[in-house]
């Protein structure tokens, strides 16, 4: 399995996009392909969003994990429509997955910046949903951009902005 993993990394063409840009891709291909219910019938979005759900969680009783759900308005993040046409396949959706999923589980904090990047560029959200008790809308952007610099100091053979085209 790590060898496919590896191969997946090694043959896309990472100078295609910014690392903004692929992340708004893979959004876009989250959502490219949904049932009649609006939720993703793409596999592999499936497994993202268990995995994000999973690593949210924390070990509860039985009795605590049900009465949280019951109190709870809280629903799955829907992706939304950001006008981002999806231009890459399966196997460079997978390799932008394995981007996020290598660093998730290392740190509390990392796990936080990585969340408001999911949720900002996977899902669509505006930074104006990311706030919440924990997060003012300032937090909610330095976020994001310590999760960015993250992503892009362990792989930094993807391009952080675009270069001036002259």
């Amino acid at each position: 399995m790590n060898a496919a993993v590896n191969h997946i990394m090694q043959i896309v063409d990472w100078k295609r996009f910014t690392l903004e840009e692929w992340l708004y891709q893979f959004g876009a291909w989250m959502s490219s392909v949904s049932g009649t219910c609006g939720c993703s019938v793409n596999p592999i979005a499936v497994a993202m969003d268990q995995a994000v759900k999973k690593s949210k969680q924390k070990i509860k009783s039985e009795e605590q994990i049900l009465a949280d759900w019951l109190c709870s308005d809280d629903q799955a993040p829907k992706p939304t429509s950001k006008g981002v046409a999806c231009e890459i396949t399966d196997n460079e959706a997978r390799a932008v997955q394995r981007l996020i999923l290598d660093m998730q589980g290392q740190s509390e904090v990392l796990d936080g910046w990585l969340d408001a990047v999911i949720d900002r560029y996977f899902y669509g959200m505006p930074i104006s949903r990311l706030v919440n008790n924990e997060r003012t809308l300032m937090d909610a952007k330095f976020d994001i951009k310590c999760g960015l610099a993250a992503i892009h100091a362990r792989y930094s053979f993807i391009d952080y902005k675009a270069k001036d085209k002259k």
